[in-house]
């Protein structure tokens, strides 16, 4: 069955067995998750990223559910995260006790026919997400570069991972969209190790690099002025960034924006958790909610900022839905262009 048949199949399949489901809840809802256990399913090692904002929000999450339900995390790294992915699509409980948090590159995965997906986003329940991701082009402070625009004129050699990594991603995309010069130097196995090659001068700079991994590894880069930073690769700027141009103000034309658009939206789901087509409206209303306040808590803001992990513009779900509903409606020869800039509908995986 060719796979946008077998997907309708499922949409339809899943909205029935959300209404059935919702009719027949046994309890009220306030009681529903009194005793039971919520997995969150990360797309990610223990101790990477997702896995380390998973675990932050679960400890305040569980507080606002009614019934106070367990949560437990569960990792399944894979494939940028599609293994994930794919799992809660597919073969998670749709009963609410499974959520998954996956890349932000799983919104334009589907359409961009990346290898290995088996989902389409709109149909997931999304129930929000803990932060919009900025990445940062940044040049070492002893490099000849003030400017992004010097990048038109000039090389900057930049390191990356794998194919799918977004410092490879973005750099690819700018290069062949923008005619920036970023001369990649990919195959890192971590940001970890790109940032010792810069330090040590074997790299000079990097095409993107999350706020929010440096200011939990590489804090006094931002702080002691050890790096310039030329450019934001998100739609919207950091707060803490406001005079720094954002990606999208590099474009030229209408067609350049819309591509860039389409590329770089992922970035404004940074951190997406997500429920299995076919939950119930009624659970979906209430873990949305609860996400939504626990998300504003205190205290959780307060551990964010004891641990260092960024909450800059919180999404909620109906937002999530929103972006990626916008993202289907570009023209399809938009859309082919920003596939073939990222490379991504040649390589398994999509860039977190």
């Amino acid at each position: 069955m060719p796979f946008r048949m077998a997907h309708e199949c499922t949409r339809v399949a899943a909205l029935g067995l959300s209404l059935l489901y919702s009719a027949n809840l046994s309890v009220a809802a306030e009681d529903y998750f009194k005793g039971k256990t919520i997995s969150i399913y990360t797309g990610a090692s223990a101790g990477d990223g997702y896995d380390v904002y998973a675990r932050l929000l679960a400890v305040h999450y569980q507080r606002y559910i009614p019934g106070n339900p367990t949560i437990v995390i569960r990792n399944m790294p894979g494939a940028g995260s599609l293994k994930a992915a794919n799992y809660i699509y597919e073969i998670a409980p749709k009963d609410g006790t499974a959520i998954g948090t996956v890349g932000g590159g799983t919104a334009t995965a589907e359409l961009f026919k990346s290898k290995g997906v088996r989902f389409d986003p709109r149909y997931y329940a999304w129930i929000g997400s803990m932060n919009a991701e900025v990445g940062l082009v940044l040049a070492w402070k002893t490099v000849p570069v003030d400017r992004i625009h010097d990048l038109f004129n000039r090389e900057l050699v930049v390191g990356g991972g794998g194919p799918t990594s977004g410092n490879v991603v973005f750099a690819n995309v700018m290069n062949k969209v923008l005619g920036t010069r970023f001369k990649l130097i990919a195959g890192y196995k971590s940001t970890g190790d790109i940032a010792l090659a810069i330090e040590r001068g074997e790299l000079e700079g990097t095409a993107s690099y999350h706020y929010s991994s440096i200011i939990t590894s590489k804090p006094d880069w931002i702080t002691n002025g050890q790096v310039k930073v030329l450019l934001q690769d998100s739609l919207r700027p950091h707060s803490l960034f406001p005079d720094v141009p954002v990606v999208i103000d590099l474009a030229r034309t209408a067609e350049q924006k819309d591509i860039l658009e389409v590329v770089f939206a992922r970035q404004e789901m940074g951190r997406p958790f997500m429920l299995p087509p076919g939950t119930p409206a009624e659970l979906v209303t209430l873990l949305r909610r609860t996400f939504d306040a626990a998300m504003r808590d205190p205290q959780l803001v307060s551990d964010a900022k004891r641990q260092r992990l960024d909450l800059n513009r919180p999404m909620s779900g109906e937002d999530i839905h929103g972006l990626i509903d916008r993202l289907y409606t570009f023209p399809a020869d938009i859309v082919a262009k920003a596939a073939e800039a990222t490379g991504e509908n040649a390589a398994e995986g999509s860039a977190d």
